[in-house]
């Protein structure tokens, strides 16, 4: 069934990426929905290169703005490369949270490793203080 070309101009007008989309999967559905719009009714690709950053977080809307890219698949690859940049430094970041946790555990570990040490040690050699 044919897609009546005002509905499909307007989902492309409501185009939003959706919570927890990739970017490359929002690439997809961005390209699918405006090459479905008849040439007649479709958007310059100058205009569809200003939309496509408009659902990211503002930081990256500005850097593919800021870029002065010349064509949308050049805004696309780039999306998509800062997205796994992106994760590659959230993964780093939760490793080094874990690595340092667990730095902070041993060393709280060996401190009350020491004070059992120091009280054992005072029950020792004052029998009076055991309990």
């Amino acid at each position: 069934m044919k897609k009546d070309p005002l509905q499909i101009n307007a989902e492309y007008t409501k185009i939003k990426r959706n919570v927890g989309e990739s970017v490359q999967d929002y690439c997809i559905r961005f390209d699918a929905v405006y090459n479905a719009i008849p040439d007649d009714l479709k958007p310059t690709r100058k205009s569809a290169l200003l939309k496509f950053p408009d659902d990211f977080n503002p930081d990256m809307a500005y850097q593919l703005r800021g870029r002065d890219l010349a064509t949308l698949e050049e805004m696309q690859k780039i999306a998509v490369s800062v997205e796994a940049n992106l994760n590659d430094k959230r993964a780093r970041m939760k490793a080094e949270k874990r690595v340092t946790i667990k730095e902070e555990a041993s060393t709280s570990d060996q401190t009350l490793h020491k004070v059992e040490k120091m009280v054992e040690k005072l029950t020792l050699d004052k029998p009076e203080l055991q309990i």
